[in-house]
């Protein structure tokens, strides 16, 4: 799972997809046709490097992209009048915007709060390492030799990610999902 899969998944489960301030105002978005070469999107002056986007209401693009910068070799337009991104795929280097010319649907601008990023990299990592998913594991430490045994709740079924994170997500949450992907 690339990174912008857990990062989605995980806003989600709490609810919150960082498009509205703590006073509830909304965070820029942007509905229209949008025009992509080489694989980098067109965007104007109110998006930046390293802003995490989400798009929506797009046939085959929907989800949580970061924007990075293009390559000054990749772009035969130098300089741009109007900025050019690449969509960040996660940790890979894949763009999922190769091949293709336009995108039709809103671009959001999210904001999320500091210390979601890496915990979402945390649970990516966790996510990927097969002998944590679907369940925690506890270690004991005997004699130098590790013993493992899952980790379970109450009801002594496995726990899953989520309720292994749950404590650290849980500042995060919202009652109300005001936007869905």
């Amino acid at each position: 799972m690339t990174l912008n899969q857990t990062i989605l998944e995980v806003m989600r489960h709490i609810r919150n997809y960082f498009t509205h301030d703590r006073n509830d105002k909304p965070h820029l978005r942007k509905d229209g046709v949008f025009d992509i070469e080489g694989g980098n999107i067109a965007l104007d002056g109110d998006f930046a490097i390293g802003d995490w986007i989400a798009i929506s209401e797009s046939r085959r693009h929907n989800g949580i992209y970061r924007l990075d910068k293009v390559p000054p070799l990749e772009s035969p337009l130098e300089p741009y009048t109007v900025p050019h991104f690449r969509l960040a795929n996660g940790m890979d280097d894949t763009n999922p915007l190769d091949g293709v010319e336009s995108l039709t649907g809103a671009i959001n601008l999210l904001m999320p709060q500091a210390g979601f990023i890496p915990l979402c990299v945390e649970i990516n990592s966790y996510m990927n390492n097969s002998e944590n998913f679907p369940s925690a594991k506890t270690g004991e430490n005997v004699i130098g030799f590790y013993s493992w045994t899952k980790a379970t709740g109450a009801d002594g079924k496995p726990l899953t990610v989520f309720q292994v994170f749950a404590d650290r997500l849980e500042p995060f949450r919202r009652m109300f999902t005001a936007f869905e992907i």
